[in-house]
């Protein structure tokens, strides 16, 4: 009896290490991988929320140079995350683009060509951080960087954690200088970024002019469209208190225009 009891402790245990694994596990990117929903059961949750930033602030790179960025895995209760990140040719292709490569000290792994977390990694104030790096392949092109996120209790088993889906980032790998871009963010700012309930925008305008704003998500995709009216030359200042409730988590780029000028900056709503 006591060797049957000591035999179904080891198979449930084994079960539970096949089910969920701390150490990380690739492939669960696209959305018809079924994400964690094979080992932390059921569909995407929106209370956990997953973003990448760029520490340039743009994911414009030239072929073969290097992107630093770092993710974010959010949930206001549970303890720890766990993540899988890939770049990939297209948002439903699991052909992998470019080198993606761990930092030391992030608690980050290779797997599979992406990476994974080499284990939960403890939550601070409801967020935990993985930065990395990617090597843009030689080839110029538009790819696409996925990410799945695991919000666990550390509870030992696979109940109650919840996962999600990233918004997928497009990224553009282009030959041509960027010194447009260099210039839009010295005329353009918003903080804080990711943004918050009390964020605002800042903006140089060349000259007076009737000015408007839209919001794109990574699609392409515009969200929100406003015309801000006839505005001066110089520093203006824009509340974006509205901003934070509307909009889904996710990345997007918040557009100032008029006919004769454009001014852009990527921001992330968590």
């Amino acid at each position: 009896m006591i060797y049957l009891s000591l035999l179904c402790a080891l198979i449930f245990s084994t079960s539970l290490n096949v089910t969920a694994d701390p150490g990380g596990k690739a492939g669960r990117l696209l959305t018809t991988s079924g994400g964690c929903g094979d080992c932390h059961g059921g569909s995407p949750s929106t209370a956990t929320s997953v973003s990448i930033i760029s520490k340039s602030g743009s994911f414009t790179v030239k072929p073969g140079t290097k992107l630093e960025l770092t993710a974010a895995v959010a949930h206001p209760t549970k303890l720890a995350a766990g993540i899988n990140i890939g770049v990939k040719s297209a948002t439903n292709s699991n052909t992998n683009i470019g080198t993606l490569d761990i930092v030391a000290g992030q608690g980050l792994k290779k797997s599979q060509s992406e990476l994974v977390q080499s284990s939960p990694k403890n939550m601070t104030n409801g967020k935990t951080e993985f930065s990395f790096t990617w090597t843009a392949p030689t080839q110029e092109g538009t790819y696409f960087l996925l990410a799945t996120g695991n919000a666990v209790n550390r509870n030992g088993g696979d109940s109650g954690d919840e996962w999600n889906y990233m918004q997928p980032i497009q990224l553009t790998v282009s030959s041509t200088t960027d010194i447009g871009n260099e210039l839009e963010h010295s005329l353009v700012s918003i903080f804080p970024n990711p943004i918050q309930e009390h964020s605002v925008l800042e903006y140089q305008l060349p000259t007076n002019a009737k000015v408007s704003y839209t919001i794109s998500n990574n699609l392409g995709q515009f969200v929100v469209k406003n015309d801000l009216g006839y505005q001066f030359q110089g520093k203006n200042i824009l509340g974006l208190y509205g901003l934070h409730p509307l909009l889904p988590s996710g990345h997007y780029i918040l557009s100032v225009f008029s006919e004769d000028f454009r001014i852009s900056i990527p921001f992330i709503k968590q």
